[in-house]
C-alpha cells in the first residue's frame, strides 16, 4: 500500500527549513527526479487492522472499553446539543454541561463523534453509530449559513482553530468508520468556512505561548485531519488548505541532528503536531519528514519522558539538563493523560506504519498500562481524569501523590479519553502481505484475510500480570505464513513454544520475533517475556531518583501511613529484596533492618490499580 504524493509538497518543506543554498539546489534536482507529481506515496511496511477485525476478551482493558462506551453513550442528546441550539436561536431542551461545556460542547464534540465512530467501527455498535450519526445531523442544523457551527460570541476566538481541527476530526471519522456519508458536505461547508474565517499568522509557539494562543490554538495541528480528507476524498482543497499549516519551524529541529532545545512548549500538542508531520510525509513522501518524527520518537525517550511514558510537566516540554527529574519536587499535574496518550498512540502507530520497526510499540505499551489505562474512569457531571500525579513526597509521612479528578467539568481530556480507548482496537495487530504482527499482548481476537483464506487468531494472555500470552490459530486450512510478535525493549530471554515444543527463535530486544512455518487449525503458539523487578532513574542528572518497574509496568507503593523507600540493596537481583505475593502484581519489601524500614511498609501495586484519592509513592531517592 502507498499514499498518494506530489512535487509541490517537498518543495514547501525546502522553503520552511534552513537549508544551505548548495544542498537546496541539490535537493531540488532529487525532488524533480524522484518526487514527481502524482506519483506514488511512500511505501507502508505494516497495515493496522483499521478498527476492523479485531476484539477485545474479558480483560482489564475490555472492561475500561466498556465503562467509556456506556459513559458516552449515557450523556443525553439534548444536554450535548444545547448550546449549539441556544446559540441558533431554536428550542433547546436539556441540561447544561457545565466546565468547559458551559457555552457549548465545541471543544469536544468532534472527539466524541470520532470515538464513537471509531468504536461502532470496531465492534459493529450500531446504537453507538446511530447516536453519533444523529448528534451530526441534529448539530448540522445549527450550523449557520456562512458555516459559524459554534458560539463565537462566547467562546474566545484564539480556540478557533482547536476547536474546527476537532470537529474536522469528527466528520472525517464519521465518514470512514461510520460509514456516514453525510458527514462529507458539512467537512465541505465547515472546510470553506475554515479557509475565509481562520487567521493565518501562524507565530511558531514559544515559552511565553506556549500553544501558540495568541494566533489560533494549536493551529499546528490542523495539517492530519485535513490530510486524511483528502486521502479519503481525493478532493485537492483539504490538501492546500492543509499544506498552510505546516509546522516546519518546529518539525525541522528534529530533522537534523543537534536542533536546538524546545523547552517551555506546550507539550501534548507538540507530541501531537507530529502526526501532521506524519501525514505530510504521507502525502509528500518527503523522508525528511519521515526523519523529523523518527527523530523527535527518540529525543523524547531520552530527554522527556517518565518510566510510565508520560511526559510534560504543567503541560511543557523540559530542558535536558535534570529538569524532568526536579519536576518531581514540586509538580502534582505530572502529565496529561488522555490527551498524551492519545497523542502517543497516532505517532506510534504512524511510525510503525512507516518503518515496520518494532521498537516503536514500546512507548504505546508503556501508556497502556500506565497512562490512558491507568486513569479513573469518567465519571458522572464531566469529571474527567486529566493529570497523573508523580510528585516525590517524603519518605517518612504520607505518600504525596493521589489520583483525583480535575477540578472542572468536561475538559479537553473528556475528548481525547473515548478516542484513546477506542483506539485499543487499532494498535494490538498489525499486518502486511504474508505475516500477521503481534504488537501488544492483550486478551483478544483477529480475523485476518490472507490471500482469500480467513485465519482468525485468538490471544490468552493475563499479561502484564503474567508473562505468558497463548495465540490459538484457526485458519480454515493449512496455511504458510509469517506469525511475528513485539520483543519489547526492556525483555530479556523472551522464548517461543508450538504446541508445547521450544523453538530455536531470534528474540531480540526492541525487534519483531518471527515464527514462520504451515499452520494448522488449532496450533497453538506460546510466548514467553520473562519480566523482573528493575529501578529505573528518571534522567542521568537523577541517577538515585528511581522507580520501581516489573517489566512495562511502574508499581507505586501504598502511602497510606507506610514508610518509602530510602536505601538501595546491595544485590542487584531485587526479587530477594522484594517479594511478590500471590498470583496478583503485588509487593512487598523482605524483613529489613529498623533503620531502613517502619514495623508497616505499604504494598507495591501496579499504577493502574491505584484507586482515587489513596495516597502512594511513585519515585524515591535512594542512598546508594
Amino acid at each position: 500500500m502507498r499514499y498518494r504524493t506530489d512535487r509541490r509538497g517537498f518543495m514547501l518543506w525546502l522553503a520552511g527549513a534552513s537549508v544551505a543554498p548548495a544542498a537546496l539546489r541539490a535537493l531540488e534536482s532529487l525532488a524533480a527526479e524522484a518526487v514527481g507529481e502524482g506519483s506514488p506515496g511512500p511505501k507502508l511496511f505494516l497495515e493496522p487492522f483499521n478498527y476492523q477485525g479485531v476484539r477485545l476478551l474479558d480483560g482489564m482493558l475490555r472492561r475500561q472499553y466498556l465503562g467509556t462506551r456506556d459513559y458516552y453513550y449515557n450523556l443525553p442528546d439534548n444536554d450535548i446539543l444545547k448550546g449549539f441550539r441556544k446559540r441558533a436561536g431554536v428550542p433547546a431542551p436539556g441540561n447544561d454541561m457545565g466546565g468547559w461545556c458551559r457555552n457549548d460542547t465545541s471543544v469536544v464534540f468532534g472527539q466524541w463523534l470520532s470515538g464513537m465512530a471509531r468504536m461502532s467501527k470496531a465492534t459493529g455498535d450500531a446504537p453507538v453509530r446511530y447516536k453519533a450519526t444523529r448528534l451530526m445531523r441534529e448539530w448540522a442544523k445549527t450550523v449557520e449559513a456562512d458555516g459559524l457551527f459554534y458560539n463565537t460570541k462566547e467562546t474566545k476566538a484564539e480556540h478557533t482553530h482547536y476547536v474546527f481541527d476537532k470537529t474536522v476530526c469528527g466528520l472525517v471519522d464519521l465518514y470512514e468508520y461510520g460509514g456516514v456519508k453525510e458527514a462529507l458536505p458539512l467537512l465541505d461547508r465547515l472546510t470553506d468556512w475554515g479557509m475565509k474565517t481562520l487567521d493565518r499568522t501562524r507565530k511558531p509557539a514559544t515559552p511565553a505561548d506556549p500553544d501558540a494562543r495568541s494566533c489560533g490554538n494549536e493551529w499546528y495541528t490542523l495539517c492530519e485531519n485535513l490530510y486524511r480528507a483528502y486521502q479519503l476524498t481525493t478532493n485537492s482543497k483539504y490538501k492546500t488548505f492543509g499544506d498552510l499549516w505546516r509546522y516546519t519551524t518546529y518539525w525541522g529541529r528534529y530533522a537534523t541532528s543537534g536542533g536546538p532545545p524546545a523547552q517551555g512548549l506546550h507539550a501534548y500538542s507538540h507530541v501531537n503536531t507530529l502526526s501532521s508531520a506524519a501525514m505530510t510525509y504521507a502525502v509528500t513522501a518527503e523522508p525528511e519528514y519521515l526523519k523529523a518524527i523518527v527523530n523527535a520518537y527518540d529525543h523524547f525517550q531520552q530527554t522527556q519522558c517518565y518510566a510510565t511514558g508520560g511526559y510534560g510537566p504543567t503541560e511543557r516540554l523540559v530542558a535536558p539538563d535534570g529538569e524532568l527529574g526536579r519536576s518531581l519536587e514540586r509538580e502534582a499535574n505530572t502529565f496529561e493523560t488522555p490527551c498524551g496518550s492519545w497523542a502517543v498512540f497516532k505517532l506510534a502507530r504512524y511510525l510503525m506504519q512507516f518503518t515496520g520497526e518494532a521498537r516503536f510499540g514500546d512507548w504505546i505499551e508503556k501508556l497502556l498500562y500506565n497512562g490512558i489505562g491507568a486513569a479513573l474512569p469518567m465519571a458522572a457531571g464531566g469529571r474527567t481524569f486529566y493529570y497523573s500525579d508523580y510528585r516525590l513526597g517524603a519518605a517518612y509521612t504520607l505518600g504525596s501523590a493521589r489520583k483525583v479528578y480535575y477540578w472542572d467539568a468536561y475538559p479537553c481530556c473528556s475528548g481525547t479519553y473515548i478516542q484513546a480507548v477506542a483506539d485499543y482496537h487499532n494498535l494490538i495487530y498489525f499486518k502486511d502481505r504474508d505475516s500477521l504482527y503481534v504488537n501488544l499482548f492483550v486478551p483478544s481476537a483477529v480475523t485476518w484475510n490472507l490471500g482469500g483464506h480467513e485465519v482468525q487468531v485468538e490471544q490468552e494472555t493475563g499479561y502484564p500480570e503474567s508473562d505468558t500470552a497463548t495465540l490459538t490459530l484457526r485458519p480454515k486450512r493449512s496455511v504458510s505464513f509469517n506469525l511475528k510478535f513485539r520483543v519489547p525493549g526492556w525483555a530479556q530471554g523472551a522464548s517461543v513454544e508450538v504446541n508445547g515444543v521450544k523453538l530455536d527463535v531470534p528474540a531480540r530486544p526492541g525487534t519483531w520475533a518471527a515464527v514462520h512455518r504451515s499452520w494448522n487449525p488449532g496450533d497453538r503458539l506460546t510466548i514467553r517475556i520473562p519480566m523482573r523487578l528493575a529501578f529505573v532513574p528518571i534522567d542521568k542528572q537523577h541517577p538515585h531518583r528511581v522507580v520501581l518497574m516489573h517489566g512495562p509496568v511502574v508499581l507505586v507503593q501504598d502511602g497510606r501511613w507506610s514508610r518509602g523507600l530510602s536505601k538501595a540493596p546491595s544485590d542487584p537481583d531485587l526479587s530477594k529484596w522484594i517479594g511478590r505475593m500471590g498470583k496478583r502484581l503485588e509487593f512487598r519489601v523482605a524483613e529489613q533492618p529498623r533503620e531502613t524500614f517502619a514495623p508497616a511498609w505499604g504494598t507495591f501495586m501496579p499504577f493502574y490499580r491505584a484507586g482515587e484519592g489513596i495516597p502512594y509513592r511513585m519515585y524515591y531517592d535512594l542512598e546508594a
